[in-house]
């Protein structure tokens, strides 16, 4: 497997991407960018008119991917451990 992405929890207004993966030997080679711009373009069409991801802020790489895929940071999340 070389990209892989996943589309869960999907409704009509909206629908969220996870489980995004690139085989380490291939990272930096654009497939991220491009893996994820396929996966918008087919959620868009055919599942919601959103599609959200949630990404850790330490995960630059990721997160620039993402931005070349055109997605914009809409908000800051922290998970609270008790």
């Amino acid at each position: 497997m070389v990209f892989k992405a996943e589309v869960a929890a999907a409704s009509p207004f909206a629908c969220q991407v996870q489980g995004v993966y690139v085989d380490p030997s291939r990272r930096g080679e654009g497939l991220a960018a491009a893996g994820m711009a396929a996966v918008v373009r087919h959620a868009l069409r055919a599942i919601a008119p959103v599609v959200s991801l949630y990404v850790n802020e330490h995960n630059v790489s990721a997160r620039k991917a993402y931005a070349r895929a055109g997605f914009e940071d809409a908000g800051t999340f922290s998970t609270i451990m008790f």
